[in-house]
């Protein structure tokens, strides 16, 4: 089966394509605009979410990953919202236009795509999440998650406040996950009109610096997570965590806490093995000793380093959402780095290959097997 991957650059989209996961071809489209997540839904096809200093962000979609059209709608906060003043306080600084004067709550960036129950979803900064029944031709603001009662207490993190994950439970469309950095992990039961934070065993008043955090949608209550704070698993839908760390590097954080840091986390369906990418803490955030590693772990239990074709020397990052899986057997796990070069493996991590580099900042990536 073939595969497209879509990488989501500070300058525009790379669309890589292979039939055999062994060669591949490179389109780069989207010219000029940060492309930070991507999602397909159940008819094929792809949207992706871009973002511009002057003209803000906007979601673009596809049907043959040549031939995008921007959609009319995208989400929006309605007027009159006051914004939260720390993330305002980030985000102005690049806020050419003047359109924070006011202090209004935006929209200046989608931070993830997710497609569940017949329903796109939109996760954003100003921390706020999104649905559209229509396919992206109109938007709904979630507002049992938009206004939650402890939104006043939410706090930014270095890139402000953004709803970056969001998980979905394929049995049960009234159940789903939403992971804001730096304000921790909530759970809906009732389709969106009350929201809970699931964060309990994790270090914090609410776990709040939530980096990433993975599940299968067909067994959803069982989560990975990668936080600021270590790498955790639930297996009862996010009520109690605990830290799976062995075999992991553990680095000590500006705070004097010991845990391993990192923030993409995935899951190979198939198998259940859940990679990681350690970074050497929150002081430095590049891969101890300069080695680029990949960690994987069968279901939370020991961690094993796969580093067969991985660079020699290298100090390349990986962001929250630049990992991904696509769940063919065997497996195929893909990775862009802050250095814009792409990796792959097609043996669920026993080997990794470059499929491209030379690329802008990687801020995303997906895959999409056809």
């Amino acid at each position: 089966m073939s595969v497209a991957l879509v990488i989501g650059t500070k300058k525009g989209a790379a669309i890589l394509k292979s039939a055999d996961r062994k060669s591949w071809s490179e389109n780069f489209v989207l010219k000029g605009w940060a492309v930070t997540a991507s999602a397909k839904d159940d008819q094929g096809t792809v949207y992706a979410a871009v973002a511009h200093d002057v003209y803000g962000p906007s979601i673009v979609a596809s049907d043959d990953l040549e031939n995008w059209r921007q959609l009319e709608a995208a989400p929006r906060y309605k007027p009159g919202e006051k914004g939260n003043a720390e993330h305002i306080r980030i985000m102005a600084s690049g806020d050419f236009m003047g359109r924070y004067k006011d202090a209004p709550r935006l929209v200046d960036q989608i931070w993830t795509l997710h497609f569940a129950h017949g329903t796109l979803y939109a996760g954003v900064s100003e921390a706020g999440l999104f649905a559209s029944r229509d396919r992206g031709k109109s938007w709904e603001p979630v507002d049992g998650f938009n206004n939650h009662p402890t939104r006043d207490s939410w706090i930014p993190g270095f890139g402000g406040l953004g709803a970056h994950t969001i998980l979905s439970d394929a049995g049960n469309p009234e159940r789903m996950w939403v992971g804001v950095s730096s304000s921790g992990f909530f759970r809906t039961d009732d389709g969106g009109k009350t929201w809970t934070q699931k964060s309990a065993g994790v270090p914090g008043e609410n776990g709040q610096c939530v980096h990433c955090v993975a599940n299968d949608a067909s067994d959803a209550g069982i989560l990975y997570r990668q936080e600021h704070r270590g790498v955790y698993m639930s297996e009862d839908g996010g009520d109690s965590w605990q830290k799976i760390e062995d075999g992991l590097p553990v680095s000590e954080l500006s705070e004097g806490l010991q845990c391993s840091f990192g923030f993409p986390i995935v899951m190979d369906r198939r198998t259940g093995h859940v990679f990681v990418v350690p970074l050497e803490g929150d002081n430095f955030r590049i891969p101890r000793d300069g080695k680029l590693t990949v960690y994987r772990s069968q279901k939370g239990a020991q961690w094993e380093p796969l580093r067969r074709g991985l660079p020699e020397n290298s100090f390349e990052g990986v962001l929250r959402g630049a990992m991904t899986a696509d769940q063919l057997d065997p497996g195929g796990v893909y990775f862009g780095t802050t250095s814009g070069a792409i990796y792959g493996t097609r043996d669920v991590g026993e080997s990794w290959f470059e499929i491209a580099r030379g690329l802008p900042r990687i801020l995303s990536v997906e895959a999409f097997a056809r």
